[in-house]
C-alpha cells in the first residue's frame, strides 16, 4: 500500500512539473501584450508603460521571467493581477470557494441520483424504463454545456434568478434570508451541471450492475432466497462502487471545465468566470494562478481516489 501511493504522488509530482511548465508558456502565447492594451485603452505616457513592464517582470528574459514564475507559484505569490491591480491570490481564493460550492453539490448529486438510476436501469435491463434512461442520458451527455445553460436560462428568465450570486442589493435580515438568496441564484446553475454529468453517473453504474448481475455469486444469492434489495445492497453496490469512485476524479478536470462555460453564461462569480475575464485581459498572474490551483486540486484528487481504490480493492496494482 504504501509503495503503491508513493508510486502515484511521485508521478503526480511528475504531472505537476510538466502543468507548470505548459502554464507559462501557453498563455505567453496568446496574441496580444497586455501592457500595450492596457496603455492603449488608458492612453498611458510611454514612462508609464517602461514603469509596468518592470512591475510584471515583462521587461525580462524569458529564461528570468520562468525562475521567477516556479518560485513565486510554490509560495502562491501570483503577483499583481493586470485587470484588477490587486494581489491575485486573494482575489483568485475569493472566487475558488464560489465554484467549489457550484461543484460540489452538482458532483455530489450527479453521483447519487446517477448511481441510483444506473442500478436500477441495469437491474432491468432491456425493459422499457431502462432503454428510456440510456436514451435520456446519451441525449443530455451529449449536450453542449453552454447550449444547455443557454436554453435554461432563457426558459427560466422572470422565474429564478440567471444571473449573479446574490441579488442586488443583497437581501438584508436574519441569515436564512440570504441563504434564500443564494440557493435560488444557485439552482439553475446546479440544474445543468447535474443533468449534464449525470448521464455519464448513470451509463458508468449500469454497465457496471449489468455484468455483475451475470456473476455466478448473484445466481447462488438469488438461489438462497435473498431478496433483490440484500442482493444490491450486499453484493451489487459494493462492486460497482469503485469504477464510480475512479471515474467521478477523473471526471472532475471535465466537470471543471464545463463548470467556467455554466459560469459564464450564468455570470456566476467563481473561478470560470474570472478565468474568461483574465483571458479577455491577458492577465497573466490570474490566468496562471488560477490554473495552477486548479491543478493542484485535480491532481491532489486523483491520486486521493486512487489510494482509497487500493485500499477498497488490494488487488489493484500499479
Amino acid at each position: 500500500m504504501r509503495k503503491y501511493a508513493i508510486r502515484r504522488v511521485i508521478d503526480s509530482l511528475v504531472t505537476l512539473f510538466l502543468i507548470i511548465v505548459a502554464n507559462f508558456f501557453l498563455f505567453r502565447l496568446i496574441p496580444g501584450d497586455p501592457i500595450r492594451m492596457m496603455a492603449k485603452v488608458q492612453r498611458l505616457r510611454p514612462e508609464a508603460v517602461e514603469r509596468l513592464q518592470k512591475l510584471y517582470g515583462l521587461h525580462l528574459p524569458m529564461w528570468q521571467q520562468f525562475f521567477l514564475y516556479v518560485r513565486n507559484l510554490f509560495t502562491f505569490q501570483f503577483g499583481l493581477s493586470i485587470k484588477y491591480m490587486v494581489e491575485a491570490a486573494p482575489l483568485i481564493f475569493e472566487k475558488l470557494w464560489n465554484s467549489i460550492l457550484l461543484l460540489t453539490i452538482s458532483g455530489l448529486l450527479a453521483l447519487i441520483i446517477g448511481t441510483v438510476l444506473g442500478l436500477i436501469s441495469g437491474w432491468h435491463r432491456g425493459k422499457a424504463g431502462d432503454i428510456s434512461m440510456v436514451s435520456a442520458s446519451l441525449f443530455f451527455w451529449c449536450m453542449p454545456t453552454f447550449w444547455i445553460s443557454m436554453v435554461f436560462a432563457a426558459t427560466f428568465v422572470g422565474i429564478l434568478p440567471i444571473s449573479g450570486m446574490t441579488s442586488l442589493p443583497p437581501p438584508e435580515g436574519p441569515l436564512y434570508m440570504r441563504l434564500l438568496d443564494l440557493g435560488r441564484h444557485l439552482l439553475l446553475p446546479t440544474i445543468v451541471m447535474t443533468i449534464l454529468y449525470l448521464g455519464e453517473m448513470l451509463l458508468i453504474a449500469r454497465n457496471e450492475v449489468t455484468n455483475i448481475v451475470t456473476q455466478d455469486y448473484i445466481t447462488t444469492a438469488r438461489a438462497k432466497g435473498l431478496k433483490a434489495h440484500q442482493i444490491i445492497s450486499r453484493h451489487v453496490l459494493r462492486n460497482a462502487s469503485l469504477p464510480l469512485i475512479s471515474n467521478a476524479a477523473l471526471s472532475l478536470a471535465f466537470i471543471a471545465g464545463g463548470a467556467l462555460q455554466t459560469e459564464i453564461i450564468f455570470n456566476w462569480p467563481g473561478i470560470g468566470r474570472l478565468m474568461y475575464d483574465a483571458v479577455l485581459a491577458r492577465d497573466y498572474p490570474v490566468l496562471q494562478g488560477s490554473f495552477y490551483i486548479m491543478s493542484v486540486a485535480i491532481l491532489v484528487a486523483n491520486v486521493l481516489t486512487d489510494i482509497t481504490y487500493k485500499f477498497i480493492d488490494p488487488r489493484v496494482e500499479y
